[in-house]
């Protein structure tokens, strides 16, 4: 969403800056992702981006929460190579200096160890804004195991998710000691501001995993399609609201301090049986779903209702029967109310995976993409799906409950198949002059 008149980025930055004007396409600038919140942090002398642009990394939340989905995600998960606190801290340091510089449209300097011949930035991102990018961070439960001293300041939330019924989870896919995800409206851009975190962690870090994702939203403002066809997350609350706050802000006085403010991210990869599900017929398909796919409705409401019309569990049809069936996805989920911030992915197509070749469509004659089964099954072995991801206050009283919910009364349980999985303490943004952990590490590093 960059500026698409003549200007550079750094000329309408003088010029917002000498007249005091902060607005983005006739809005209030995005500070940390809140709509009209002030950007106070902004160094006028430093060489920015176009504010329509940018989203403030400094905030008293992190940036990548409560934004608007940008169209490309990338979550990646390090594991720390050192057990001394000061590589962790001097290394978080290194990565705030980065993140500061990527979110703010500037190039990356200053890495620690590197080689004076060598570039300081890949310059992949040179000529181009920054795209809406935000980078968000978290700390995953084996980051305060015995290495660093830090288990007396493990969060209460930050406790492993059990393991749930149908999961067939990828431990080299999942957890990891820190969780970042990066979003951005160009994919340059964020395969530019992936690849410097990672150059950023070489010694001290190993990437353990990675995951690209992508998001769709329709023109007319409705949520953006599953790959199931069916609007995802039709019921998230308005970010601005109180519900989404007292859902998402973990304030409990119980909470470790340096925690306060903070969230947890619930990441999880859910591959979509998509043959299974393109082969059952259409009024079936939305009997699972609660909603008619085309126009997004519950099923308790004329078909020409609007998207957001409320669910009404208490309908019942000429029969006497409740058009939302019992074990409907809607009729679940309505006693889960969640803040979720999902993605689609698409890796394509992998012969040698035959992870769900044990879920035949439907109609076991029928392969559609190659017709009479026989001739291939690759639909089976196509991996695409969805990267739900939550933020909680209380993952154990929220998250937990509705995905046992899902695997023991949820007919869409039937296709899907959770591979990946990360639990990640999220904690409030960073401040100037501060860095990435810079109250869980006080008085330790």
């Amino acid at each position: 969403m960059g500026d698409t008149n003549s200007l550079s980025r750094r000329r309408l930055l003088g010029g917002l800056a000498a007249t005091g004007v902060v607005s983005a396409a006739g809005g209030a600038v995005l500070a940390n992702g809140v709509p009209g919140a002030d950007e106070e942090h902004s160094d006028p002398a430093a060489p920015e981006a176009d504010d329509a642009a940018t989203v403030a990394f400094h905030g008293p939340v992190q940036a990548g929460i409560w934004t608007p989905p940008q169209r490309h995600v990338i979550f990646s998960s390090f594991n720390i190579v050192s057990p001394d606190i000061k590589d962790l801290t001097a290394l978080l340091k290194e990565w705030t200096l980065a993140c500061e510089a990527l979110t703010a449209g500037r190039e990356v300097h200053g890495r620690q160890g590197r080689r004076t011949e060598l570039r300081p930035d890949s310059g992949l991102a040179l000529g181009l804004e920054p795209a809406q990018l935000t980078i968000t961070w978290g700390f995953g439960p084996s980051l305060f195991d015995s290495r660093f001293g830090l288990a007396d300041r493990r969060p209460i939330g930050l406790t492993p998710l059990p393991a749930f019924p149908g999961d067939q989870l990828s431990a080299s896919s999942s957890d990891g000691d820190v969780v970042v995800q990066l979003c951005a409206d160009d994919r340059q851009i964020l395969t530019h501001a992936f690849l410097e975190l990672r150059a950023v962690a070489v010694g001290r870090a190993t990437l353990r995993w990675s995951q690209h994702g992508f998001s769709s939203p329709s023109s007319d403002g409705a949520p953006q399609r599953s790959l199931i066809g069916h609007h995802d997350g039709t019921a998230n609350p308005s970010p601005n609201s109180d519900l989404a706050q007292q859902l998402v802000l973990s304030t409990s006085t119980s909470e470790q301090a340096w925690m306060r403010g903070g969230t947890y991210g619930v990441f999880r990869k859910i591959r979509l049986r998509l043959g299974p599900w393109h082969s059952t017929p259409a009024a079936e398909q939305d009997r699972v779903v609660g909603r008619r796919l085309v126009e997004g409705s519950p099923l308790s409401a004329p078909a020409d209702a609007p998207l957001h019309t409320p669910v009404d569990l208490t309908a019942r049809d000429s029969a006497g029967s409740p058009p939302i069936h019992a074990r409907a996805h809607v009729r679940g989920m309505h006693r889960f109310p969640m803040y979720r911030r999902g993605y689609n992915y698409d890796d394509g197509f992998n012969a040698s995976d035959n992870s769900q070749q044990a879920h035949p469509p439907a109609d076991p004659a029928i392969d559609h993409d190659h017709g009479p089964a026989g001739r291939g099954a690759a639909h089976n072995a196509y991996d695409a799906g969805l990267l739900f991801v939550t933020f909680n206050a209380d993952p154990g009283r929220q998250f937990v409950p509705a995905q046992r919910h899902i695997a023991a009364s949820d007919d869409l349980a039937t296709f899907m198949l959770t591979v990946a999985s990360a639990l990640y303490a999220v904690p409030p943004g960073v401040q100037p002059g501060q860095h990435l952990g810079h109250e869980l590490l006080a008085g330790i590093a």
